[in-house]
């Protein structure tokens, strides 16, 4: 069906043009009706998803869709789409987690590494006191939230801190921990704990920043 053939009066021409072809006896029954309640139905949805230029009304079905809307997006479009998107990645602790490094604070890591020939290998497990600090509730996922806003690239990991002797103890004592660690043992013998540093990265510092603007509505009603 073309785009024209959709529109509210392209959908009034079909509705005339089903009336005509049925029987005149039949006009008034439940056939009139229901066809009557197709077509509104269709025109209900196609008004549904009507777009505002540069909006989306739902998820997009492809790359071509996005690259349309892209060409009628102002400023205010595309950073609020990309809010939508970075609010959407994020659970309630994970964003108690990075307000809790927001300020510029950071807190001591341990990172287990698989062990290579000649490098540390690839990070299968991260610990960190964030969470206490930060009263998540989920405590005991700690490990993956880590891993989340790693790969969304929120948060850095920089290196010991002598200061943090202690916690880094601490850390290395927590059963969570010691389990995690001895798991990955039985699979990369050459696992051991990496002291480290997490903090808010660059891009989590700009995406922090976007986030936390006040909505143009909370704005206009401290000016009321």
């Amino acid at each position: 069906m073309s785009e024209s053939s959709l529109s509210p009066a392209g959908l009034r021409a079909r509705l005339q043009q089903l009336l005509l072809q049925l029987p005149p006896v039949q006009r008034a029954d439940a056939r009139f009706h229901q066809v009557e309640h197709d077509v509104l139905q269709t025109l209900k949805q196609r008004l549904e998803a009507l777009e505002t230029p540069g909006e989306l009304a739902g998820p997009p079905e492809n790359l071509h869709q996005l690259l349309n809307v892209s060409q009628e997006q102002s400023r205010d479009q595309a950073e609020d789409m990309l809010v939508r998107q970075l609010l959407a990645g994020l659970t309630a602790d994970e964003v108690r987690i990075l307000a809790a490094l927001s300020d510029g604070s950071a807190f001591p890591m341990l990172a287990l590494y698989s062990g290579g020939r000649f490098s540390r290998g690839q990070i299968l497990f991260r610990h960190s006191n964030v969470g206490r600090a930060a009263g998540i509730q989920c405590t005991d996922m700690i490990g993956t939230y880590l891993q989340r806003l790693f790969s969304q690239g929120w948060v850095i990991a920089t290196g010991f801190e002598e200061a943090s002797r202690t916690d880094y103890e601490l850390l290395e004592g927590d059963s969570g921990f010691r389990r995690a660690m001895a798991g990955l043992q039985a699979h990369w013998p050459k696992v051991k704990p990496h002291r480290e540093t997490l903090r808010l990265g660059p891009m989590g510092q700009q995406m922090w920043a976007l986030l936390s603007q006040p909505a143009e509505a909370d704005q206009s009603g401290d000016e009321e």
